[in-house]
């Protein structure tokens, strides 16, 4: 299986929940907010308060892996022969680094932050990110099968409920 990778023009990657595409303003704001990012991966609150993830650091080429929920940031490797098969192999030996919790109304789009959200799929190139309505922690790491092949991987780990511990007397 052979992925579908998307490019930005230099910036960050922005993830929008569909319902709030059109509260993304590109260049005309959120794109300043989105670079201002330094962590790996980030969430921002929007204008009708639904929230999108920013992928920072670096404007690596990405892809989506549906069936396992996880993003592919291409750091370096020789061809894109069998990424996804690499990718799958990784997954069950990674060392996961705990990252941001988002919520969602659903259905994601991955998109150019510079890009208004209203041109997702039509000026720019997007991936659609098929997650049910809820909270994920984004969790991050990194899959280096060799000194010639590395990738970033961030990985939507679907929160049940509340997320902390059980309090004494809540059963």
């Amino acid at each position: 299986m052979s992925l579908t990778w998307l490019e930005t023009e230099g910036g960050p990657f922005i993830v929008v929940p569909r319902t709030a595409l059109l509260h993304w303003s590109g260049t005309d704001g959120d794109y300043d907010r989105a670079c201002e990012v330094m962590d790996i991966v980030g969430v921002l609150a929007l204008s009708d308060g639904a929230e999108a993830l920013v992928l920072g650091d670096e404007p690596l080429s990405t892809a989506y892996l549906p069936e396992h929920r996880v993003l592919v940031r291409w750091c370096y490797a020789e061809s894109e022969d069998a990424v996804a098969d690499i990718i799958r192999a990784g997954l069950p030996t990674t060392d996961w680094e705990e990252g941001p919790v988002l919520s969602t109304t659903g259905e994601l789009l991955l998109f150019d932050a510079a890009y208004f959200g209203s041109e997702a799929g039509t000026l720019t190139a997007s991936t659609v990110l098929e997650l049910a309505a809820g909270r994920y922690r984004v969790d991050s790491a990194s899959i280096e099968p060799n000194d010639l092949t590395s990738f970033r991987v961030h990985r939507f780990v679907e929160l049940a409920g509340r997320d902390v511990a059980e309090t004494p007397g809540s059963r």
